[in-house]
């Protein structure tokens, strides 16, 4: 049986989607397809046999970040799956190694010289592509859950933001100026309004609150934060503010916890950033998942950026 790499036309991403079922054990639309890869977006790699069946595939996305304070625009891998077999093995000829070692040599473009990538591999994943010499760990992702706090007259307001229209992109912007001046000397997806409209007022399926912190007495907004609750749970997906401001927005949001019937809020971050604000946390748990880099990238070293990145569960493709 003949067995075929190649990338997946955006009229044939529906092929994905039985092998995802098989391997995530949930549906994936259409739309979510067509957000993730198609309208140059990104872009889908799979290994099939000669009977059009997917065996492998791996996905990239496109994302826009600021790498040692530069532009950059680099490759976000997602969607790995292996049908149940011997397409998952270890070996370095296995198809697995196929389907990564093809999207690693199309990820060095003018837009991204060094092929720069990261992702959020599962652990086994993780081990994979390590044996196979293809994943470098860079760092690490904790969760921090934090309890509600009372709400005190003098505390900061949550300002709802349904549409994203003229002034709030203008603030926006501004927001992410002053945080991409505290950590563009490391690596941060660019999140200015352009962003923020794509990620989440136009995601495909889930829904997320957006809300402008600004102090009591009024004046300028101290940040925008994204949450997504549900039941008694609420996850803080993204924050947008310099670094130094992160806790009080943190303590913004655990003032409103009780009025939204909330109970618990949590917080993905990277380590060293997590580090910063565990003392307000009930808990700093350490997360399966490793943050993966191309290890041919960076000629060679990509542990220059190791514990460097700026990450939050909104830069996953599933939170």
């Amino acid at each position: 049986m003949k067995y075929e790499v190649r990338e997946i036309a955006p009229a044939d991403l529906h092929l994905i989607r039985p092998l995802f079922r098989q391997v995530f054990k949930a549906d994936i639309s259409e739309a979510m397809l067509a957000w993730k890869y198609a309208a140059g977006v990104g872009r889908a790699y799979g290994y099939f046999n000669d009977a059009g069946e997917l065996l492998v595939h791996c996905g990239l996305s496109y994302r826009r970040v600021l790498a040692d304070g530069q532009p950059r625009r680099i490759a976000h891998m997602g969607d790995l799956m292996a049908a149940s077999g011997r397409h998952g093995g270890l070996g370095r000829a296995s198809a697995f190694a196929h389907v990564i070692r093809r999207m690693l040599d199309d990820i060095p473009d003018e837009h991204n010289p060094d092929g720069l990538a990261f992702g959020f591999p599962s652990d086994r994943a993780m081990r994979l592509g390590e044996q196979m010499g293809l994943f470098a760990s860079i760092d690490q992702m904790r969760q921090l859950t934090f309890g509600p706090l009372p709400r005190r007259w003098s505390a900061d307001r949550l300002v709802m933001v349904t549409t994203p229209d003229s002034s709030f992109c203008k603030l926006a912007d501004q927001l992410w100026q002053g945080m991409a001046e505290e950590l563009g000397e490391g690596l941060v997806v660019i999140r200015d309004a352009d962003y923020l409209a794509f990620r989440y007022f136009s995601h495909p399926s889930l829904r997320y609150a957006c809300h402008l912190v600004k102090p009591w007495w009024g004046g300028q907004a101290l940040g925008i934060v994204i949450t997504r609750c549900e039941g008694r749970q609420c996850e803080l997906v993204d924050l947008i503010a310099p670094p130094a401001a992160v806790g009080r927005l943190i303590k913004a949001v655990r003032q409103h916890l009780a009025g939204w019937g909330v109970d618990a809020l949590t917080l993905w971050l990277t380590e060293r950033h997590a580090a910063a604000v565990e003392g307000q946390a009930q808990s700093n748990d350490r997360l399966e998942l490793r943050i993966m880099a191309n290890p041919f990238s960076s000629g060679g070293q990509p542990e220059r950026f190791a514990n460097r990145w700026w990450l939050t569960s909104g830069d996953t493709d599933y939170h």
